[in-house]
Formats: structure tokens, C-alpha cells, sequence
């Protein structure tokens, strides 16, 4: 089993101990847990309890520690799991209860959960390929023709790996390890009332500023700025600092004139914050070699790998804070205010970017899951959090964690996730939380205008219908040219 030499977030947890692993081992009952020695941890244990949180955590309810607010909530996983809600960050939470163990990831997942059954128990790693290789497993062919019946993202749908023996573990669901299966987590097993952009914005805020808070203790950040709404909501929270060095990526396609170079210039003069603009950098063999070495040929996506570079390259020794959560959730990106009948299989696999009925099945499953619960959030959301940022989110979080880039998110936490969804999908594909954050912290970066919509795009996104025939309409065009 090999961790990387470099990478961040990266563990093992198995029952056998890995003579050739170079990593820090710590002993929870019956099981070993390795992380490699740029990854942060923090353990506590008595008789009957073993709380291991791997990665960084704050809770965002109070002055206390992450570890100390799930100590006072140890008497069973239920309560821990009802505790998890209030901390945010970057985390994979490994419990014993006595001889009883279980697995918890972040609201998103985006330390990425691999998990597979084994002889002698569980072997669980931040690299699903890693588990491929110490356990013999080979690629299943009906499973590889679902990934590659996608696009260059490389996202499977649901659970699935490209290894029959091996599942991810999605956002909203833990792993009771003894049993080896996995429990979904209900948020809101009741319907509760609707509020409005502003109420969700003035609930969330507090905890999106004590998460933002804690990662500025822990290191320094550095902002990714676009044309958009997302980078500049994160702007506005980071508190517009000279301290807080931001930069946009001109890619290879941009030009001068390109909003995504324009505006941000507009915006760092506007504010009088220093502004960097930064090139692609070419992959070199050793960049592949290495990719190749840790997460497996094939097993991901060379664009993501070639922006995680050219990121590190220039703030390496920054945590760069990123906007997805607030872009799925906060402006329903996936789906706008689409009626709630239309949450079918077949849109979801248009979503995937995927072309084959056995990811049609494997979302079918998914729906299926859902509905055997009491959970009240719509699919739609629920797509957008498990399937986008638990799946193809966490992949590019993996490819990050590898080339030793912190790549961290303020709005990661279900207390903030979840007061959003109760807004309606038809303020929210309006940005009206973003505007709401923005207006309450840094209103001046409302003076700029958001990237200029063409006329073709103003006309798609007209309302939900619109919307959706665009989506399949793109989605067949997209599957006749992948033939």
C-alpha cells in the first residue's frame, strides 16, 4: 500500500499491518490506521470508545474542539452521527464502540472513502487503486465499460468502482464496518417550512465564517477568482484581505477579452487587492509517471491533473479555497427549479455525462435508495451533493491530495448545506444566496457584474423546461459524436 510521498489526506485502514508502508501507524482495536506524514490526525480513546479523525475539522457550534464536541456525543453512533452535522472541513471519522467500528465521511465526502471486504475484515483508503493492488483485485469489464462510456471526468455513478470487490462511500451515508454495509443518514426527515435566500444566508453565515476562520488559523489561503458567482461569494467571506493573495488561471483558450481575465482584474482594483494571473503548465512524464504509480493508469482525468499542478506550482504552500459546494447547492447548477417529477434516471444519467444503461441502472438503484427512507430534501439536491461533489468532486480532490495541494472548501458542512436547500430552487438559480452573502459581508463586489450571459444561454435557462429539453438535447448530441 502506497500513500504518496508528497500527498495530503491520504490514509489506509486495515486490519493486517503493511510491512512495506512507510506511514505513520496508530493501533484502534482491532485495526491499524496508517496516514502518511503530511496528513493531520487527531485520536482519543477509552475502553469502550475510539474517535479517530483523520484530516482537518472544526466544529462550528461553539469554541470547542471537533474531537471534544464528538467526545461528548460518544454513546452511540447515532448521536455521533448527529453530531457530525455541526463540523465542517476536510475529515474521515473512524469510530469504535466497543467492538463495533464505523466509517464517516465530510458533508461531501471530499476526503474520498474506498472501501472493500477482505479476509481477515475491512480494508478502507483515500485510493480506491491502492486497495486494487495490495488485494489482487482486477478491473471488472462491465464495470470499466461504464466508466468509459462517460467523459473525460471519469465519474462512475452511485457507489460503483471499476473493481467489483471495491465501493465508494457517498456523502450522507456511513459504513458499519463489522457488517460491511452502508446506513444513509436522513437530514430532514420531516418537510420543513421554505425560508428565503436572505434567512438561509443569515443562519449559514456564522458557520461559513468560523469554518473560513479556522482553515486561516491552520494556514495560509489563497482565492481562485472568475467571473462568477462562486469565487467572489468565497471573496467576500475571506474578508477581502491584502493578506489573502488571489489569482485566475488563464488557460491556453483565453483570451484578453475573455470575462474570466477581465473581470477579476475589475474586481482586485475595485477592492485594491493584489492579483495574479497564472499560466497552464505543461505535465512532464514524471507528473504522469507518478499519477500512473498512485491512483492507476486511466483512473483520472490529465486536465484536473495539469490544474492541480500549475495551482501548486505557484501556491503550494497555500491552501486554496474553492467554490463547488456554493455552485451546486446555492445555485442549483445541475438542475435550476426543473419539476420535481423529471428527477428520473434518465436526467440524472444526462448530469453523470455518461451514454450506458449500466449507469442508468446503478442511478435507478440510487433513486430507489432514497425513496426507501423518510428523507424529505429533493433528489435534485441530493444528485448534486452525492453524485457531483461526492463522486466527481472527491475524484478531483483525490488528484489534488496527491500532489500535496491543500484544496479546501468553507461551506463543507451538512449545518450549512442544509439550511440551504429549504430556500426554493427558483431564488436560489437566481444566485439570491450568493448575492444574500455577498451583500451582508462585502456588498461593494456587487458593483461589478456577474459574467455576461449570451442570448442563446439567457433563452436555456429561461425557467425549468427550457432548461431540461436543453439538457437532453445535449446529452444526445453528446452520446451520436462519442460513437
Amino acid at each position: 500500500m502506497f500513500l504518496g510521498e508528497r500527498s495530503v489526506f491520504s490514509y489506509c485502514i486495515c486490519k493486517r499491518e503493511l510491512l512495506e508502508c512507510e506511514a505513520v501507524k496508530v493501533r484502534v482495536g482491532e485495526y491499524h490506521v496508517y496516514t502518511n506524514r503530511n496528513t493531520h490526525f487527531e485520536y482519543r480513546e477509552d475502553p469502550d470508545v475510539s474517535l479517530f479523525v483523520i484530516g482537518i475539522a472544526a466544529c462550528l457550534n461553539g469554541g470547542e474542539s471537533a474531537l471534544d464536541w464528538l467526545w461528548k456525543h460518544k454513546q452511540s453512533i447515532t448521536s455521533i452521527v448527529e453530531a457530525e452535522k455541526f463540523l465542517g472541513g476536510k475529515y474521515v471519522l473512524f469510530i469504535r464502540i466497543k467492538d463495533s467500528y464505523f466509517i464517516l465521511g465530510d458533508a461531501t465526502c471530499s476526503i474520498p472513502v474506498f472501501y472493500a471486504k477482505c479476509d481477515d475484515g475491512a480494508t478502507c483508503s483515500s485510493i480506491g487503486y491502492q486497495i486494487a493492488e495490495e488485494q489482487g483485485l482486477s478491473v471488472d469489464s462491465a464495470l470499466l465499460e461504464i466508466r468509459e462510456g462517460g467523459d473525460c471526468s471519469r465519474t462512475m455513478p452511485y457507489d460503483y468502482t471499476i473493481w467489483k470487490g471495491i465501493k465508494r462511500l457517498l456523502p450522507n451515508h456511513y459504513l458499519d464496518v463489522n457488517r460491511m454495509c452502508v446506513i444513509r443518514m436522513v437530514n430532514q426527515p420531516v418537510l420543513l417550512s421554505p425560508q428565503s435566500a436572505e434567512q438561509a444566508a443569515e443562519i449559514s453565515l456564522p458557520f461559513i465564517k468560523r469554518l473560513a476562520e479556522y482553515y486561516m488559523r491552520k494556514i495560509s489561503v489563497a482565492c481562485a477568482l472568475t467571473s462568477g458567482r462562486d469565487s467572489r461569494a468565497v471573496l467576500s467571506v475571506l474578508g477581502c484581505s491584502k493578506d489573502i493573495p488571489i489569482y485566475t488561471m488563464k488557460h491556453n483558450e483565453f483570451a484578453e477579452n475573455t470575462p474570466d481575465i477581465v473581470v477579476p482584474k475589475q474586481i482586485a482594483a475595485r477592492v485594491n487587492l493584489d492579483y495574479h494571473q497564472i499560466n497552464d503548465v505543461d505535465l512532464t512524464d514524471k507528473d504522469i509517471a507518478e499519477a500512473d504509480g498512485l491512483l492507476g493508469e486511466g483512473n483520472y482525468s490529465k486536465r484536473t491533473l495539469m490544474l492541480a499542478h500549475t495551482i501548486n506550482k505557484h501556491f503550494g504552500n497555500y491552501a486554496v479555497i474553492n467554490g463547488d459546494i456554493i455552485g451546486q447547492v446555492g445555485k442549483c447548477s445541475l438542475h435550476r427549479d426543473i419539476p420535481l417529477c423529471y428527477a428520473t434516471p434518465s436526467y440524472f444519467l444526462c448530469k453523470l455525462h455518461n451514454y450506458t444503461k449500466g449507469a442508468k441502472v446503478a442511478l435507478r438503484k440510487w433513486l430507489l435508495d432514497i425513496r426507501k427512507t423518510e428523507e424529505k430534501v429533493n433528489s435534485f439536491d441530493l444528485f448534486s451533493i452525492e453524485n457531483r461533489m461526492g463522486v466527481w468532486a472527491a475524484n478531483e480532490n483525490e488528484i489534488y491530495n496527491m500532489v500535496g495541494q491543500y484544496y479546501l472548501n468553507i461551506f463543507n458542512s451538512r449545518s450549512i448545506i442544509y439550511e440551504w436547500t429549504r430556500v426554493d430552487r427558483k431564488e436560489r438559480k437566481l444566485s439570491a444566496i450568493h448575492i444574500a452573502i455577498i451583500r451582508s459581508l462585502c456588498p461593494e463586489l456587487l458593483e461589478i457584474p456577474f459574467e455576461p450571459a449570451g442570448v442563446c444561454e439567457r433563452i436555456l435557462k429561461y425557467n425549468g423546461f427550457t432548461y431540461l429539453i436543453a439538457s437532453y438535447l445535449k446529452h444526445y448530441f453528446e452520446k451520436i459524436k462519442k460513437r
